[in-house]
């Protein structure tokens, strides 16, 4: 569909999630969600497992000592058919706003590092799940399947996409966004060190710097999309909470400051956030700023050969139990978004709820 609201402003979060703390991370979400819909945003975006926070903790303690941590936090995940969802849910409807909104997702017995896309009438028009969890981060998470993998959803402020963590640098990943003429994009990312934790033989690839100021505006660059790029912060008691007994207590300020926005020829669109800031960096999104970015190298049109080079895309989900139909032979599916009660409108749950 073609963009009915062509300008307008949007908002990138930077700042501290309520740590291993469902209730507490729940109303953190609806707090910026308001405050958003208040300054008369169109779009916020949160960032990658906002919810209960990232376990960056998993970076640095050895398996006893992360056990107790990894417990705490599968207990505060977010199930996609929770309360806690529903009101999230409510928020975006009442403020009008599409929601970008990662989080820990709870699914039977997995975690996966989902993000869903939350429309102004307070419905999910895309779930996703990173395809591949980083690292350290698959003793953790699971894996997206095809029927997670779409990043963009047409909508009337434009076509929206958003990618976790280091997705943003995946070139498959930024070809199937470009493909499907992703016009503002949201890179959420965790929490993050900055340069000054650096020892080799760590690749320079691993602290903020270079996710902030080098992947951020590349991506913005090469999908000539306006790209917000939310990071969480921590503070010192974050920092503790985060820490096994008896462990050194790390600097809180070389996590915080990492945030920003860029537009679709890569260029930062707001100033670098303070260490000690917690809130929302607001832009205007003007979609007809893309259009100059986009004649010059649109990959996912005219600039790009694809009888010479394609990318397949298989969207289907792979099932562990598969189910044929008695009657017509064939294999049943059902999409995650389905199973997981995402697909619910909001109006049908409060209905069930008052029922």
């Amino acid at each position: 569909m073609p963009a009915t609201l062509r300008k307008y402003k949007a908002a990138a979060v930077n700042a501290e999630p309520g740590w291993f703390n469902l209730e507490l991370s729940t109303q953190k979400t609806i707090h910026y969600i308001n405050e958003a819909g208040k300054a008369g945003c169109k779009l916020i975006a949160f960032p990658e497992l906002w919810i209960p926070g990232y376990p960056y903790w998993q970076w640095k303690v050895n398996y006893q000592e992360s056990l107790p941590l990894l417990k705490k936090y599968r207990e505060n995940s977010l199930p996609s058919d929770s309360d806690e969802m529903r009101r999230i849910r409510e928020a975006a409807r009442a403020n009008k706003i599409f929601v970008s909104l990662g989080y820990s997702e709870l699914d039977l017995a997995s975690l996966y590092t989902t993000q869903v896309m939350i429309s102004p009438t307070g419905d999910i028009i895309n779930h996703r799940r990173k395809i591949r969890a980083t690292h350290v981060e698959r003793l953790v998470f699971g894996d997206g399947t095809g029927d997670t993998t779409e990043s963009v959803v047409d909508t009337e402020i434009g076509r929206i996409g958003h990618l976790n963590c280091w997705e943003n640098m995946n070139p498959f990943l930024k070809s199937y966004a470009v493909s499907l003429g992703e016009q503002v994009h949201i890179a959420a990312w965790p929490l993050y060190p900055d340069a000054a934790t650096l020892k080799y033989p760590d690749p320079y690839t691993n602290i903020s710097d270079a996710n902030s100021d080098i992947v951020t505006p590349a991506y913005a660059i090469e999908t000539a999309t306006f790209t917000l790029a939310p990071f969480q912060t921590i503070s010192a008691e974050g920092i503790k909470l985060n820490t096994p007994p008896g462990k050194e207590l790390e600097d809180p300020n070389i996590y915080n400051g990492h945030s920003r926005i860029f537009g679709p020829d890569g260029q930062n669109l707001v100033a670098h956030p303070a260490k000690d800031f917690n809130g929302l960096l607001f832009v205007d999104i003007d979609l007809d700023e893309t259009h100059l970015s986009k004649a010059l190298n649109d990959f996912g049109g005219h600039y790009m050969r694809p009888d010479l080079i394609r990318l397949l895309v298989d969207t289907d989900r792979k099932d562990l139990v598969v189910r044929e139909d008695k009657q017509t032979g064939a294999i049943k599916v059902v999409k995650t978004v389905d199973r997981v009660g995402l697909s619910t409108p909001l109006a049908t749950l409060e209905r069930e709820e008052s029922s």
